[in-house]
């Protein structure tokens, strides 16, 4: 008996190419800046092509949890602050609190006592 018609043998056709969502904003560039770094050193720390890490900073390729791993520790931060924190506002608390998280005794408790006071509602303090 011969095939039914409609199937077709050995045909190669092109792959349908999807409509991928945009990828999310990251920081990895203002990152790789705050340390000081171009793409070039930037990549052969991070030991990817100079032209991935552009693509990935740029929103063009995706970046993998190893990728985001190794630059947190190339630009000595969590992996979350890549995605998360702009470290070049200069209107941001964060580097601030970085610095105070590193705080020790009595000055690291004044320094939470005053925090707290400052962003505390009135009806909390009672």
């Amino acid at each position: 008996m011969d095939p039914p018609k409609w199937r077709c043998k050995n045909v190669n056709m092109a792959p349908v190419k999807k409509k991928l969502a945009p990828l999310g904003t990251t920081f990895l560039k203002e990152w790789r800046e705050f340390n000081d770094l171009n793409q070039d050193e930037a990549a052969a720390r991070l030991d990817i092509s100079r032209t991935l890490l552009s693509k990935i900073e740029s929103g063009k390729s995706p970046y993998t949890q190893r990728h985001l791993e190794a630059a947190a520790a190339v630009y000595s931060c969590e992996p979350w602050e890549l995605i998360a924190v702009n470290p070049n506002n200069p209107d941001s608390f964060w580097p601030l609190f970085k610095k105070a998280e590193r705080l020790t005794g009595e000055v690291r408790d004044h320094t939470r006592a005053i925090i707290a006071a400052a962003v505390e509602r009135p009806s909390e303090r009672a």
